[in-house]
């Protein structure tokens, strides 16, 4: 991974955000020591900062999403109420605000300077903060915003308006990434190589902002022709569709000085065994699917993915009891007809591993945990299942203890996957079977599409890992054939007139977004799918 040969200087920059007005020895200052001296921000430098938090500020608001999402389980508490405080999301909102408010600061200089690369990047990265704390909080401050003390109490304003504003800011944005960047500038740029990909990455926010708003109270609010700008944006061909155009942020494998891997990582692969995966995820992944009773032309049927995603720390069935996996009664509502299987109604919802009998652990099984399963933590660290190698740079497979001490897998070398092609061609195909003509485009071709760009992207993740400890590397041409099996599966699923073809598009959408709970999070206030989430424990 690439690019932390000056984290330091980032650091420090960091450093120097929140202390430049902490000098003591000059007793007759003639500057107002409470305002942060804008010779100390180097646009450059600046930009290296807010790209770094970014990834804090995304990995904050995932704390969140990916745990309403059922992709991480929830676990602080038995129903949202007492699951979140407000306090949970305090990191999220300073991470975000920070950002902005080092965009504003660094603008005046930037455009003297002419380093246009770091203020239109910056300007992007901008909109992304904003329109994201839009989708998760609604009315933020935005107009009266980042006054200082000059106005202590901003106003909230309407989403909708900030929406709109975001619009012209992106366009503002690619304004400054078409002119001509200063001779000898220094831009590092952790995500991209050219100012163009920054303008490729601005259209298709955009066409993130008016799918957002593609439902007909919120495109009336806008004021916006939505179906119309989707169209126009895909008709100029000039957003992400392609993986070389994926905006991620590549994490290193330094575990001290500084600590670069992912955060996921940190908390999973050191001891403790860190957060629990969603049983809801696992179960979506594998089970529900019902894989091995259904007939198909080519390869094997199952997700290439799985191996991928998760990694099973405990296979073997004889070394549990009821310390380490308790007795847990399962309620009863998890059986009602709104959570059963989307592919087969005769399978038993949520179940992938022996939560619920203490008796075995079968060869499929995956060791997560309830949504709202606020119970003790009993001492399973090392048989619980695991992130694998993507996202976060995990380890492979399956069958071995990695509570230790950051050693295992790809050392934490992954992404924090923000913006994918995958996500676009599940936004088109969401869009397209909503009733939007984008051309002579299909819904079905852009899900087959979403579908096996997120498979090609994470089995080849980590061309390099090392295959080892008695795991064999996969072999491309069986998770070709696994690919087209499985595309094969849900294509005909699809065509032969799927009970909600929608809800199947959201579904994969939900997949392919591991790691990301933003997406999953907004996909289902658009539309309430997947239907069958898993409930809380709790029935009320």
């Amino acid at each position: 991974m690439k690019k932390y040969n000056n984290l330091f200087k980032w650091s420090l920059l960091a450093i120097v955000l929140t202390f430049a007005n902490c000098e003591t020895i000059d007793l007759d200052q003639t500057e107002n020591p409470s305002q942060i001296s804008e010779d100390l921000l180097d646009p450059v430098y600046t930009f290296n900062y807010v790209q770094i938090q970014l990834a804090d500020f995304v990995d904050s608001a995932n704390s969140f999403t990916q745990r309403v999402t059922r992709q991480m389980a929830m676990t602080g508490g038995n129903t949202y109420n007492n699951a979140f405080a407000p306090v949970n999301f305090n990191t999220n909102w300073n991470t975000g605000y920070n950002i902005l408010n080092a965009v504003k600061i660094m603008e005046p200089k930037a455009i003297a300077n002419r380093e246009y690369y770091a203020l239109g990047a910056s300007k992007v990265i901008r909109v992304y903060v904003l329109m994201t704390m839009v989708d998760m909080y609604g009315n933020i401050p935005y107009s009266e915003a980042l006054q200082g003390s000059g106005n202590l109490n901003p106003k909230f304003d309407n989403s909708a308006d900030i929406y709109r504003g975001l619009l012209a800011e992106l366009d503002a944005a690619i304004t400054a990434l078409s002119q001509t960047n200063a001779d000898g500038s220094k831009v590092q740029d952790l995500y991209y190589e050219t100012q163009g990909q920054w303008i490729t990455l601005a259209n298709t926010l955009k066409l993130k902002m008016y799918c957002n708003a593609r439902l007909p109270d919120a495109a009336a609010e806008l004021g916006i022709d939505v179906g119309a700008k989707i169209a126009e944006i895909v008709t100029a061909d000039n957003f992400i569709d392609e993986a070389s155009e994926d905006f991620a942020f590549k994490y290193g494998n330094s575990r001290f000085n500084p600590n670069t891997r992912h955060p996921l990582y940190n908390d999973q692969y050191e001891v403790g065994g860190g957060a629990y995966i969603a049983n809801y995820m696992m179960w979506a992944m594998t089970t529900e699917k019902n894989f091995g009773t259904e007939i198909v032309t080519t390869g094997t049927l199952t997700d290439p993915r799985t191996p991928f995603y998760f990694f099973r720390q405990d296979l073997n069935p004889s070394d549990e009891d009821t310390f380490t996996l308790p007795v847990v009664a399962r309620p009863d509502h998890y059986d009602d007809d709104p959570y059963k299987s989307f592919f087969n109604e005769n399978l038993t919802p949520f179940i992938v591993s022996n939560w619920y009998t203490g008796t075995s652990v079968p060869d499929n099984g995956f060791w997560g945990r309830d949504h709202g399963d606020n119970s003790g933590i009993p001492p399973d660290s090392q048989k619980r299942t695991v992130a694998g190698m993507y996202p976060i740079g995990g380890a492979y497979g399956k069958n071995g203890n990695v509570q230790t001490n950051g050693d295992k897998g790809a050392l934490g070398a992954g992404i924090m996957p923000i913006v994918l092609s995958s996500y676009v061609h599940f936004m088109l195909a969401e869009a397209i079977q909503s009733g939007i003509a984008i051309g002579g485009r299909t819904a079905v071709a852009e899900l087959e599409a979403g579908i096996r760009a997120s498979i090609k992207k994470t089995v080849n993740f980590i061309p390099e890992y090392n295959y080892t400890g008695g795991v064999t590397k996969p072999d491309p041409a069986v998770l070709a054939q696994q690919e087209s099996a499985y595309v094969d599966f849900i294509k005909t699923k699809f065509n032969a007139g799927a009970t909600n073809k929608l809800e199947l598009i959201i579904k994969e959408y939900f997949l392919a977004a591991w790691g990301n709970g933003i997406e999953p999070y907004n996909a289902y206030r658009r539309t309430g799918y997947p239907s069958n989430f898993q409930p809380t424990r709790e029935p009320a």
